[in-house]
């Protein structure tokens, strides 16, 4: 147990100068993620890292301004909210590069790679916005006991749902391990990704077990009492692990595009539709395993990786043409005064958007492509198959 300090708002007064220290490290780990998600084009899955170093390098800073005024309640309030939401952040990272990894590898993921993330991300705001609303109270040291201690049990129960969610995703990540390499699809990039996924979980994990054992000690406890704990299971371990995401980068060693897949030889990568699920909302939310579509056979419209490219290009087709005739009717009354202005759904106002700026892009690689094949002299042939290569950067090869 720490030596209290009297008047401060910490039990103790926290050391100076060290929280400046781990801010410059939080930041600078940031940018140069923030560098490595452009380079990579990753933005769909890494783009949270740099909001993640920059929410922990705000923290330490409010802390560094907390050694010189220690008995300043406002200042524990807001560091603790920023570092204690730093750690989920990550945690929003780890399932989005599994979810990649799923889509990698589609015939390997037990549901659909979709809504593994959006599982694990609805659970994590849940516990972002508890620890958010916990903190504050725990911290407010000007409250009463019985206020502080509704704090605790939210952070309590928080941090709990967070270790289970966490036990639950190392568990996921071993499954699909395992049915890879007895698939005969691990690939040296693959096997990278998964063992940075490992370290990562282990590290939020332990940093999850510190907080809960902290806050189940109470404000009496050796943990809450003594600063060094905090230094070693918060700052280090964080610092730790996106220092490795700098250096293993999630995104050097996957694909850019989620429709882009390993092919069952382990050796080709080949360029799909991409994994969607068109069943409605209500059907996905109350059977996300599809098990409907696994007893009437109706999940085999999905599996394109057993199709050849004519197939499921047929079936696409065929599906736009649906489509666009339901478009072409006049809409329900319920979707009229749902959405008025006709924004979301196939022929909306977004939908549009977002397939005028794709037929866009497809435009310029178009130009780009016929202006190389002037300059070089050679005819560019319109790849439909990727080659597998070390770096996971798909060459394109005709067929």
């Amino acid at each position: 147990m720490g030596e209290y300090v009297e008047g401060s708002a910490w039990y103790y007064a926290p050391i100076k100068n060290a929280s400046i220290v781990f801010a410059v490290l939080f930041v600078l780990s940031g940018l140069v993620h923030a560098y490595q998600t452009y380079h990579y084009k990753s933005h769909r899955i890494t783009f949270l890292l740099p909001w993640a170093g920059l929410m922990m390098s705000a923290g330490f800073a409010v802390r560094e301004a907390g050694a010189y005024n220690y008995d300043d309640v406002g200042i524990i309030i807001a560091t603790t909210i920023l570092i204690m939401s730093g750690p989920p952040v990550y945690a929003i990272i780890d399932y989005l590069v599994l979810g990649r990894c799923l889509y990698y590898i589609p015939y390997l993921s037990p549901i659909h790679p979709g809504r593994v993330i959006t599982t694990f991300l609805g659970v994590d705001f849940i516990v972002e916005a508890l620890i958010g609303v916990g903190a504050g109270r725990v911290f407010n040291s000007t409250e009463s006991n019985e206020f502080r201690n509704v704090g605790q049990q939210i952070v309590k129960s928080a941090l709990i749902i967070q270790a289970v969610m966490f036990l639950l995703f190392i568990a996921l990540t071993a499954w699909f391990h395992v049915k890879a390499i007895r698939a005969g699809v691990m690939t040296k990039n693959l096997r990278t990704v998964l063992i940075v996924l490992y370290i990562s979980a282990t590290v939020i994990t332990v940093r999850c077990i510190y907080r809960i054992v902290e806050f189940f000690e109470g404000y009496e406890g050796t943990l809450y009492t003594s600063e060094e704990y905090f230094w070693v299971f918060e700052a280090a371990i964080m610092w730790a692990n996106t220092a490795m995401l700098n250096i293993w980068h999630p995104a050097k060693y996957l694909p850019r595009d989620y429709k882009t897949y390993l092919a069952q030889d382990g050796i080709t990568e080949l360029r799909g539709p991409g994994w969607k699920d068109e069943r409605p909302f209500l059907q996905t939310f109350f059977d996300p395993f599809d098990v409907v579509g696994l007893i009437t056979g109706s999940d085999k419209k999905t599996r394109f990786w057993e199709m050849p490219p004519e197939e499921w290009q047929a079936q696409q087709a065929r599906e736009r043409e649906e489509k666009e005739a339901r478009a072409a009717l006049p809409r329900p009354l319920w979707k009229t005064l749902l959405d008025p202005f006709h924004l979301y759904g196939y022929g909306g106002v977004f939908e549009k958007s977002k397939r005028a700026s794709r037929e866009k892009r497809k435009q310029k690689k178009a130009e780009k492509a016929a202006q190389a094949s002037v300059e070089t002299g050679e005819e560019v042939e319109r790849p439909v198959q990727f080659k597998h290569t070390t770096n996971h950067r798909a060459e394109e090869v005709p067929v």
